[in-house]
């Protein structure tokens, strides 16, 4: 063999080897996005998951992921556990889907697997898409749904009458409730369509006493939109002192929820819950009380690119500005 060929061979075994360390160095990396977390609106359970931290990831309110399940307190779940993150959806069989109390137009296309912008297109509905308890959603394009007896209704072959016309007619056939509808009282629109109010959030959280749980400069701001900050983030030192905002229970206390890092999260009351992120050091253990202003952990830089803390409010599941609710420095 020709001292060439000998190279060429040895150059593809070195091409070869690097090959093959470079996918069992992938293989060890952490799993896909897609392996943990939320899918087609289930969740399954991971080692380590709580229903806290399971109701953090997803943006939902634990008590509601626990009614899904008919989980009750402590909230005991195990790994591999299939976890629901939605309620059941029933569609009459007419056609229609009734709309619950807390809907949107957009949750209730996540269920069905109906584009939102169908949904609204065959009930006649314009942005913002304002909804109520009890309205009926037309799920059908051309199916007509039978004609319901009105308080000043004729006799029945009046109303037999009346189902033949509309089914042949599609002019006369009743159609659910625009979305500008009067007989929805605009309390009920509001109460459903909406977010909670600022009054009835900051109602709630009168008997919680806030701090600051670290010194530092905010270096992100909170944000509603879809992929801002859902929390503020405070630069400082590696290792500095990081302090419970207030008073309550440890519900998490781990590293099993993706982008947090080192995290820990408290619950104050049935309403609010307070996260505490990229921590080089957790204090704190599961199911610890804790008072406002206890040291809980120590600033890191795990699962960020840069030490800081990232803290977060959520009321009933969702995100809220903590600034709203800290004291003024």
């Amino acid at each position: 063999m020709s001292t060439g060929i000998a190279r060429r061979y040895i150059r593809q075994w070195l091409v070869l080897l690097i090959t093959l360390g470079l996918v069992g160095c992938a293989s060890n990396g952490p799993a896909p996005v897609s392996s943990v977390g939320p899918v087609g609106g289930y969740w399954r359970v991971q080692p380590g998951d709580t229903l806290y931290s399971i109701a953090w990831g997803s943006g939902k309110d634990f008590q509601e992921i626990a009614r899904y399940n008919k989980i009750s307190a402590p909230y005991n779940i195990y790994p591999g556990q299939l976890l629901r993150l939605t309620p059941k959806v029933v569609a009459s069989s007419s056609g229609y889907y009734k709309v619950r109390k807390g809907d949107t137009l957009y949750g209730i296309s996540r269920k069905l697997g109906v584009s939102a912008s169908r949904l609204a297109a065959l009930n006649g509905l314009r942005s913002p898409y304002r909804l109520y308890p009890g309205q009926k959603l037309n799920l059908v394009a051309n199916g007509q749904p039978k004609v319901r007896h009105s308080s000043h209704s004729g006799s029945s072959s009046l109303t037999k009458k009346r189902q033949v016309t509309s089914s042949s007619s599609p002019k006369t056939s009743p159609t659910p409730a625009p979305v500008s509808s009067r007989k929805a009282s605009s309390s009920s629109v509001k109460r459903v369509s909406q977010p909670a109010s600022r009054k009835a959030v900051a109602h709630s959280s009168q008997k919680i006493k806030w701090s600051w749980p670290a010194s530092g400069p905010i270096i992100a701001s909170f944000s509603l939109s879809e992929t801002g900050n859902k929390g503020i983030d405070i630069g400082g030192k590696l290792g500095q002192p990081i302090y419970a905002a207030a008073s309550g229970v440890v519900v998490y206390a781990g590293s099993a929820l993706r982008g947090y890092g080192k995290l820990i999260i408290i619950k104050h009351n049935d309403d609010y819950l307070s996260a505490y992120a990229h921590n080089a050091h957790i204090r704190v253990k599961e199911q610890q009380k804790i008072k406002v202003g206890q040291r809980i952990a120590d600033m890191g830089n795990t699962g960020a690119v840069k030490v800081a803390l990232h803290f977060e409010i959520r009321y009933r599941g969702k995100s809220v500005n903590p600034i709203r609710f800290l004291p003024k420095r």
